[in-house]
């Protein structure tokens, strides 16, 4: 073994290893330390711990660099990109572990809490002065302090250590640490803020030798529930500076004068207790746009907020961290250099982000081995850390309600009577229950309908997997031949053709978030606010991508705009649709999807290449699509054996998807008249849809279409729709 250690580079740790005691590094750096996996090696930064070493993956783990998770990073007392010393550590078994609880008024557990917390123990390395944390079912976490070991030295805890808990009532006042690894799915958003609050907090001297002023604000701005609060603790933790948390609403008093006087404190506290971070959550509620407000009161604390962030008088050392979720309503003054050096977004997660989010959150659970972290995290578009965070919750409950069921509690309860895991079952049935933060203020539904359903359309159903579902399956192969997905897509034809069932089936098959807008409820009879709403469904689509957004009837929406009707509502919304469309904010994985039996009066510009690249006819079913809309229908209902589906395909031509399931449905209702006339007494094959009941029923139909149109021709000036349709096909080209 070597006499001396090496000197390593502290970089973060995986999301996997955090709170278990995990370090690690290169296998050439277990080559020189002569190491082997799960081996103990002491860390020396401020002060030295232990922790077990595994194998690093060099594609996340930089030569010279050790990988810590923040536990083991306060343990060693140093942060990201500090140095510290590695070298091999001999241990003994733990005879006696003395453990104190970091957060005040924590009850002393009773025998069977101590072997829960004891089983999350065995294993871990520890010296005096270390914090552990041990997972809760629920997901959270319990930090303790070490306060002494039995024998001295670095121990092991075993199956055989004693593990004795102190009280909480006179432990240090201390807030739970946050770490960058509680942080998922925002790492470059996380590189960014520690960027310009870790360095000026941590490094001052290394501004004043380049003669450049630190910077001093930063503006976090997105959707609730992403994490910006959570980002502020893990940088006040990880820099150790003193934080004030502000909420919004408490700053503001109805005495006069007393709003700026909580302000002018709030910046006091933070200059004598320098490094600080001042956190304003909400902070469109301090200070909002001053031209938008009558009350004096407001203007008033914008004015003391703008003169204590860059005034004459220094606020020193002191960053300024601001939150909101609507950032429109900050004043323009704050949004400037100087105040607010950098905006950043923090956005709904991706698939990969809300993987990570799982398994934070998953990490203390009892999980069975058929759940699947990357399925959850493919089916939960729209949910922020917020709603994945609340999933696991509910899962969490739904198990332990399925445990409890056939359990009788007693005195002598033991959580491993009970074998608790949370299976995927659980997360499919919470998630059933969470709605997605991104679009909870619209009805977005994950459609029923599938492919199956569908009857007929071959050629339009794999033209949409093509654009719709392709891009999604293979993005790395679109992005090789730089290939983007369509913005928009164009489903015309005739009533009942099946348009609104194939965009329902392609939401569903595609397993992405399905926003249908009712055109006909975006107008309003107050001047701007049909574009008011039309902009947000779009900024929502957005936040919640991978979006389909459909629009059904959009000829409605989207009419011929005319020369001098510049202010109708009609031609304000098509000129809204269109800069949504192809504007300066980029669409990025949302597809719009319009259906319209009336291409001829859609607005002209709508339909170019780059707005609805794809227009889709649908065509009336020939008689195999006929026959598969009859099974599609027929399939869930009794039905005498022997009736031919064919015959009945070629006796309903010309009817359409919907007008044949008219015809199962008037078929079935006359079944049931015939047995409610026996008195309900179902004999034989009397409870089943015979091929007479079929044959009356599309009679019927077809009649009732033949006199639907004799009356439609009567009326004067009635439009040709094929014709027209079929000419505005043409003239794009397809």
């Amino acid at each position: 073994m070597p006499v001396e250690g090496i000197k390593l580079r502290v970089s973060e740790g995986m999301v996997e290893d955090a709170r278990k005691g995990i370090v690690r590094v290169l296998s050439d750096v277990m080559e020189v330390l002569e190491l082997q996996p799960n081996d103990v090696v002491a860390i020396t930064g401020k002060r030295t711990t232990v922790a077990r070493v595994m194998p690093a993956f060099q594609n996340v783990c930089p030569p010279g660099n050790i990988q810590m998770d923040g536990i083991v990073r306060q343990n060693a007392g140093v942060g990201i990109g500090e140095g510290v010393t590695v070298v091999k550590q001999e241990w003994q078994p733990a005879r006696t572990v003395i453990l104190a609880p970091v957060l005040p008024g924590w009850t002393l557990p009773g025998e069977h809490e101590i072997v829960y917390l004891k089983k999350h123990l065995i294993g871990r390395p520890v010296v005096p002065g270390d914090q552990v944390t041990i997972p809760q079912f629920t997901g959270g976490d319990e930090a303790f302090t070490v306060e002494g070991v039995a024998p001295k030295g670095a121990v092991v805890i075993t199956r055989d250590t004693a593990v004795r808990f102190k009280g909480g009532e006179d432990t240090e006042r201390r807030g739970q640490r946050v770490t960058y690894e509680d942080i998922g799915g925002l790492a470059k958003e996380v590189q960014r803020v520690r960027e310009i609050i870790e360095l000026p907090l941590k490094y001052p001297q290394l501004f004043h030798r380049l003669g450049v002023e630190a910077p001093k604000g930063i503006l976090m701005y997105g959707a609730p529930g992403t994490g910006k609060t959570l980002i502020a603790r893990a940088v006040a933790s990880e820099t150790d500076a003193h934080f004030i948390h502000v909420n919004g609403p408490e700053i503001m008093h109805k005495y006069y004068g007393e709003s700026e006087a909580r302000l002018r404190q709030v910046f006091d506290e933070a200059r004598k207790k320098a490094p600080s971070i001042i956190f304003l959550d909400e902070i469109d509620a301090i200070a909002p746009r001053r031209a938008d407000v009558h009350g004096d009161v407001e203007k008033r604390v914008v004015a003391q907020l703008l003169a204590l962030m860059d005034g004459l008088e220094s606020r020193g050392n002191v960053i300024v961290i601001a939150a909101t979720n609507i950032p429109d309503l900050v004043d323009p003054a704050l949004r400037r250099p100087g105040r607010f050096d950098r905006e950043i977004a923090i956005n709904a997660p991706d698939q990969r982000g809300r993987r990570e989010i799982l398994q934070i959150h998953t990490r203390g659970m009892s999980l069975a081995p058929d759940v699947s972290l990357d399925r959850l995290a493919a089916i939960t578009h729209g949910f922020v850390g917020a709603d994945l965070a609340a999933l696991c919750r509910e899962a969490g409950m739904y198990a332990l309600r399925r445990g409890l069921a056939n359990y009788q509690l007693s005195e002598g309860f033991v959580d491993d009577d009970l074998q608790l895991k949370v299976t995927m079952r659980d997360f499919l049935d919470a998630l059933a229950e969470i709605e997605p933060s991104a679009t909870r203020e619209f009805a977005m539904e994950l459609p029923t309908t599938g492919w199956d359903d569908v009857g007929g359309l071959k050629d339009i159903k794999e033209r949409l997997q093509a654009m719709v579902q392709w891009p999604l399956q293979y993005p790395d192969l679109f992005r090789k031949f730089d290939l983007p997905a369509p913005k928009g897509i164009l489903l015309s034809g005739p009533p009942g053709t099946g348009k609104t069932l194939v965009a329902r089936a392609l939401a569903r098959e595609s397993g992405i978030n399905f926003i249908p807008v009712n055109s006909s409820l975006l107008f309003s009879h107050w001047w701007g606010e049909a574009e008011k709403t039309l902009h947000e469904i779009f900024r929502k689509a957005r936040q919640a991508s991978p979006c389909l957004l459909f629009f059904d009837e959009i000829d409605a929406l989207l009419p011929a705009r005319r020369s001098g009707e510049g202010s109708n509502m009609g031609s304000r919304l098509v000129s809204q649709f269109l800069m949504e469309m192809d504007g300066l904010e980029d669409l990025r994985e949302v597809i719009v999807l319009g259906a319209t039996n009336r291409i001829d009066i859609l607005d002209p510009a709508v339909l170019r290449p780059g707005r609805f690249d794809q227009i889709l006819e649908f065509p009336y079913p020939d008689q195999e699509a006929r026959k598969e809309i009859f099974a599609i229908y027929l399939r869930s209902r009794p039905v005498e054996r022997g009736v031919n589906l064919d015959h009945l395909a070629r006796a309903a031509e010309g009817l359409v998807g919907s007008e044949i399931e008219a015809v199962c449905k008037r078929a079935a209702l006359l079944a049931v008249a015939e047995i409610v006339k026996h008195n309900g007494e179902i004999e034989g094959n009397n409870g089943a849809i015979k091929a007479r009941h079929l044959e009356q029923a599309l009679a019927e139909i077809q009649q009732e279409k033949e006199q639907s149109r004799i009356g439609a021709d009567n009326v004067p000036n009635r439009p040709v729709r094929n014709n027209v349709v079929s000419g505005a096909i043409s003239r794009m080209g397809r």
